[in-house]
């Protein structure tokens, strides 16, 4: 399990190992400068490397790996925002270190010094930026951006917040990132994942056992791959469970149609779609495989009032409702109807936003999926309150409605009511558009109907959508990718999952 922490976390975690576990410092220091100057010479560099130093233990890190590079014969010279004269502490003595060998460095004075370099290392600012780089780091930053070597960044891109948050300034654009400890959770970030390159990740002895429990785990495939239900030799339809999907209205067809073929996908044993009688025979005719309960039906083709009373609830595993519905009485009271039973719950698109401002307090599980506007809807908050501050938002809404909360965004943000969370980065810019939403509240009905817990549920069906839309894109491309491509596609896609078990 890849467990990712905040700048905050990871200063703890280092005061600790000093403190508690008698680990100096500088040790923990020299491994880490060790650690980059190892994926630096990865990179083979054809030409001068320098390094850029900063005034904090990010720039000690980078005296560390200059000494490093040099006794690997590498030319390398470092530039300095600051006087290294002022540096305390382990960054004080890497310099030294560095300096006693009589190796070059200057101090930065303008964007020539890094303009004919193979290699930049950023050690500039490191995990402990509040606020956006200003003044001269801001310069040093547009400097190192605009250079032609390969930028690897020390610890976290310059400019980049260690927390879920996205940045307020200039950040460097990395190539490659070695980080130590544990990743931090900035990395994740829409900006964090265009800036930080291919991501490395060492220990650099630290305790094992301060390395994990931080609270948010990266969904990677092993993490996706524990909610996925197995299968016997012995098994039948009844074994995986019966969903119920109320979902669609006149025009909305096709939201119907998508969360049903995802659910079915997700290897569901029986699937029955609640929709109403005006598109019945559409939904019908285009899945063959799910059983579709006719509703009554208002005069605009969406739910009547009086379609609650008529869902035969004590025969699903699961349910889930939104995708297609339209905001209107009847989509309100059939969604208060299975808010009251005892099936675990996926409530999707305007299945939140009849609930809005927030979801009821249930004994039985329940996973919500809003965008950024639904969940700014339910929360009674502005959407750039939740663009600012994704994660928190998540866990804060998971919190007050004690439910599993999916926040949907270029990286989604999965939160138990405990407040335990993990960040997913499968997918591509393909999943912009109408319908994949649809696909995920089916994914995670079919697992939620096949008794996976339901943070489990969530995680897997968010992995599954990415991957296939993954998947899609290198047969349809990004532009052109609809919400059937990566339907076509999850069979592949968890086929990948299965082979991990």
């Amino acid at each position: 399990m890849l467990w990712l922490a905040s700048g905050k976390q990871m200063r703890e975690i280092d005061r600790r190992a000093i403190e508690e576990y008698g680990l100096p410092g500088q040790n923990l220091m020299e491994a880490a400068s060790a650690f980059a100057a190892s994926i630096l010479v990865e990179l083979k560099p054809q030409g001068q490397v320098v390094v850029v130093a900063g005034s904090g233990n990010n720039g000690g890190d980078g005296w560390g790996i200059a000494r490093h590079l040099a006794a690997r014969s590498l030319a390398v010279k470092v530039v300095t925002s600051t006087n290294p004269e002022q540096l305390q502490g382990d960054a004080a003595m890497q310099f030294q270190a560095y300096d006693s060998l009589d190796l070059p460095w200057e101090k930065y004075q303008d964007p020539s010094q890094l303009a004919d370099c193979a290699v930049i290392v950023d050690a500039l600012l490191g995990t402990g930026i509040k606020g956006g780089a200003q003044g001269a780091a801001a310069d040093i930053i547009a400097a190192i951006n605009g250079s032609s070597g390969a930028v690897l960044a020390v610890d976290i891109p310059s400019g980049l917040p260690a927390e879920f948050v996205p940045p307020t300034g200039a950040v460097v654009q990395a190539d490659a990132t070695a980080t130590f400890g544990l990743a931090k959770a900035g990395l994740y970030t829409a900006a964090g994942r265009q800036a930080s390159g291919t991501v490395y990740t060492n220990p650099i002895g630290l305790p094992g056992t301060l390395l994990r429990g931080t609270g948010l785990v990266l969904n990677d495939k092993g993490h996706a791959a524990k909610g996925l239900p197995l299968r016997s030799l012995d098994s039948h339809k009844g074994n995986f469970g019966h969903g119920l999907l109320a979902a669609g209205s006149r025009g909305m067809s096709g939201a119907a149609m998508l969360a049903g073929t995802a659910a079915l996908r997700s290897g569901i044993g029986i699937l029955t779609i609640a929709c109403p009688s005006e598109i019945q025979p559409l939904v019908a005719a285009n899945i063959w495989e799910a059983i579709t309960l006719p509703m009554p039906s208002s005069a605009k083709g969406e739910f009547s009032p009086e379609a609650a009373a008529q869902v035969p609830l004590s025969k699903f595993s699961a349910a889930a409702i939104g995708p297609g519905c339209r905001v209107c009485p009847g989509t309100r009271a059939l969604a208060g109807r299975l808010l009251k039973s005892e099936s675990p719950l996926v409530i999707d698109a305007d299945g939140l936003n009849v609930l809005a401002p927030g979801i009821p307090r249930r004994e039985t599980p329940t996973i919500v999926t809003p965008h950024p506007g639904e969940m700014a809807r339910l929360l009674a908050c502005t959407v750039q309150d939740v663009l600012a501050h994704p994660l928190e938002i998540c866990r804060r809404g998971a919190k007050a409605w004690g439910c599993v909360v999916v926040l949907k965004g270029a990286t989604t943000c999965i939160s138990g009511p405990t407040g335990d969370a993990a960040l997913n980065i499968t997918g591509t810019p393909g999943l912009a558009t109408g319908g994949s939403g649809d696909i995920l509240t089916g994914l995670i009905l079919g697992l939620l109907a096949q008794k996976t817990e339901p943070f489990s549920a969530a995680c897997t069906a968010a992995w599954l959508l990415g991957t296939a839309s993954e998947l899609a894109a290198e047969e349809m491309g990004i532009v052109s990718q609809l919400p059937r491509d990566v339907l076509a596609a999850i069979p592949k896609a968890i086929d990948s999952l299965w082979h991990r078990q």
